[in-house]
């Protein structure tokens, strides 16, 4: 985190920095640029009287005429003439030997001053001056921009580093914080203190921890549930090939011994199927065909029955009934929703289909009705209701998504006598089906055409 810090403190500082000293520098020859123009104004306003009067004194009186007349600023302007041939010191302060002759008005920037040559015209005679001005001196100028430039970097770097501390100090303690979480305590939230990005980035965490709590709780939960279903199965299993080793000469105990091999296997199968819908639902693609549902439930019955349940399964389903699903999935969904209704029904199970505006499915058992105030929560995941029962099939949450994927709807009704729960599917429109397919067997020929004219 201090690299961080750092690298905005110093990205801060010399942007900043440089900007200041490009804006005190431009301020600095501004104001130059004022002064010298403001002061050469004056000069030219002072000099053409003198140079006026000069003009009519004679050569020897030159010097004693300047001498003796005053104007304003004189004691900052050393004055020289060019008078047939002759160059004349008319100033007599320190800094007339400056004064030679020159082509063209000049600025020089001295150490301690600023110095303006200019070139007047008299009647057959040059005038040399020198404008000495001091707005300010130069080195105090110098003093005075050193002087703002540290102060205003030294500003800016406490200004970049209380910035970086007020922006990057939550950051840390998102940092301490998740750190303790993810060694300590995976069900402690990150504190939330304001409500810019940060506290955003904040939400956001916190609702990725909640996710991660929730699925490593849902792994915990369905591996234990998955560990305890195997036990029965395999521990059958392991029987009935001990059966086989001493009992391969008796025909009936060896068949039975391979029938019951089989329906433990389809158990396992089944377990290892639900395994995997809860883990890779979301990548699941979904092939819908136009599917039987009394053929359905028939085929669902018949499996059921190989595993000898204690509850009698009734299909009742008067009329044919199709709807437009992805059969294995659907199949899965009816499967879980029996095995619930195994758990807690103490009467038969039935399976009910039947077609009006819409097809309804129907899983229907007897026994204890759902709480209302369960009822609503039992579809989302990681819900437990209060009579819950341990086990290792699908989930109504994974149920509802099945459902969900293949375009229908979900909904529990408790009945005085037990539950049922109604799926809801759109009738087929055979029409729109049948021009779908129809387009699709010309795609599959146009593309055969092609692939034909091409070889």
């Amino acid at each position: 985190m201090k690299k961080i810090k750092d690298k905005i403190i110093i990205a801060n500082t010399v942007s900043l920095v440089f900007i200041s000293f490009i804006i005190i520098l431009s301020m600095t020859i501004f104001l130059i640029h004022t002064a010298v123009e403001a002061e050469t104004k004056e000069m030219d306003k002072l000099l053409p009287t003198v140079i006026k009067r000069l003009d009519e004194v004679p050569d020897y009186k030159l010097k004693e005429t300047y001498r003796n007349y005053d104007y304003a600023d004189k004691e900052y302007i050393s004055l020289a003439v060019e008078k047939n041939g002759k160059f004349i010191y008319l100033s007599d302060d320190k800094d007339s030997f400056k004064l030679k002759k020159f082509e063209s008005n000049k600025l020089k920037i001295k150490w301690d001053r600023f110095i303006y040559k200019k070139i007047y015209a008299g009647h057959n005679t040059k005038y040399y001056a020198i404008r000495n001005f001091e707005f300010m001196e130069a080195h105090e100028l110098l003093y005075v921009m050193i002087a703002m430039f540290v102060l205003i970097t030294i500003s800016i770097i406490i200004i970049s580093k209380i910035v970086a501390e007020h922006v990057l100090t939550p950051l840390s303690n998102i940092i301490s914080q998740s750190n303790e979480m993810s060694k300590h305590n995976i069900d402690l939230q990150l504190t939330k203190t304001r409500d810019d990005e940060i506290g955003e980035l904040i939400d956001v965490l916190n609702e990725t921890f909640n996710k991660k709590k929730e699925i490593i709780k849902s792994q915990k939960a369905f591996t234990s549930n998955v560990s305890h279903e195997l036990k029965t199965p395999l521990a059958i299993m392991k029987g009935y090939l001990d059966i086989l080793k001493w009992g391969k000469d008796d025909k009936d105990l060896l068949n039975e011994a391979i029938e019951n091999l089989n329906l433990e296997v389809k158990n396992i199968e089944r377990i290892i199927n639900t395994l995997f819908l809860n883990s890779n639902l979301e990548k699941i693609t979904v092939k819908k065909e136009i599917t039987d549902v009394k053929q359905l439930f028939k085929k669902i019955k018949k499996d059921y029955e190989l595993l000898n349940i204690k509850n009698e399964m009734i299909i009742k389903v008067n009329n044919e009934i199709n709807i437009f699903v992805d059969e294995n999935l659907i199949s899965e969904a009816l499967r879980g929703l029996i095995d619930n209704c195994i758990k807690y029904s103490i009467g038969n199970i039935e399976l009910i289909a039947r077609e009006d505006e819409v097809v309804e499915i129907i899983v229907r058992n007897y026994g204890e009705s759902i709480p209302e105030e369960e009822k609503k929560n039992l579809f989302n995941r990681n819900f437990q209701g209060k009579n819950a029962k341990k086990g290792s099939g699908l989930g109504l949450p994974i149920i509802k998504d099945i459902i969900l994927l293949n375009d229908g709807k979900i909904d529990l009704e408790n009945r005085k006598d037990g539950v049922d729960v109604k799926i809801q599917f759109k009738k087929i429109d055979y029409k729109n089906e049948w021009i779908n397919k129809k387009k699709g067997y010309l795609k599959i020929f146009e593309k055969a055409i092609f692939l034909y004219l091409l070889i």
